[in-house]
């Protein structure tokens, strides 16, 4: 019988959508209503915070796959899709920077009257 409760309490979205506080207290119930010894009562406790720690991971990934899933049916951008975006402008803008700065040409009479003017010393 103490087994049939503890797997109830243990199967994965009831365990996991109670709050650790409400699965403490049926553990704690079960433990007093089996006269459970000291060491099994913490054994079963243990039991208890590992399989619900573990069903809420599970939960947690089970809803971030269907979130992930709607966004990409709905078509809607992700925080990661707008970053990767960034990244690909900078580099887009660097490379039209690149090419559009004059690579070899002669430069025109005000550039080089400029050069000319820092080379010279004033005096």
């Amino acid at each position: 019988m103490i087994e049939q409760l503890k797997k109830a309490l243990t199967t994965g979205v009831g365990l996991a959508l109670k709050t650790w506080t409400e699965v403490e207290a049926a553990g704690k119930d079960i433990i007093k209503k089996a006269q459970l010894s000291e060491k099994d009562a913490g054994q079963l406790l243990k039991n208890l915070r590992k399989s619900y720690e573990e069903a809420q991971k599970k939960m947690e990934t089970q809803v971030h796959r269907l979130v992930q899933d709607v966004l990409k049916k709905a078509d809607i951008a992700t925080s990661d899709d707008v970053k990767s975006l960034k990244r690909e402008i900078q580099g887009l803008r660097k490379a039209l920077k690149a090419a559009q700065a004059p690579k070899g040409a002669k430069p025109g009479k005000a550039a080089a009257s400029k050069v000319r003017s820092k080379a010279k010393p004033s005096s």
